[in-house]
């Protein structure tokens, strides 16, 4: 079984309740050197579902691309994932999933804690 898999079975923390400014973030793609606007759908510490902001950007990202997060802002909490890799693993219509390379050193309670606060 791939590691994009495995984040299929664990668990994930939802953002949908979560105020759209908190979960943006500006991430770069290494590979083509350009800058993306995504919102995050769920994450965990595997990866995370992402929603590409524009079209164009849907179409910037590659799968298997690396992907380089920048800055991540959480209610205050700067930098978790900051300077974090990934890799998209698959991309559908504005939809993307991003595995973490290598995983967050964090748990799911952690993360949770982190965005709830």
């Amino acid at each position: 079984m791939n590691e994009f898999h495995d984040r299929r079975e664990s668990n994930r923390i939802d953002l949908e309740n979560i105020n759209a400014f908190f979960k943006q973030c500006d991430i770069a793609v290494s590979s083509s050197d350009c800058d993306l606007d995504i919102t995050i759908i769920n994450i965990s510490p595997r990866g995370m579902k992402v929603k590409l902001n524009s079209e164009e950007d849907f179409n910037k990202l590659e799968l298997n691309s690396e992907v380089f997060i920048r800055g991540c802002i959480f209610n205050d909490s700067i930098g978790f994932l900051s300077s974090q890799k990934a890799v998209a693993v698959w991309k559908e219509n504005s939809i993307a999933g991003l595995r973490f390379t290598p995983e967050l050193d964090i748990d799911d309670e952690t993360i949770h804690q982190m965005l709830s606060k």
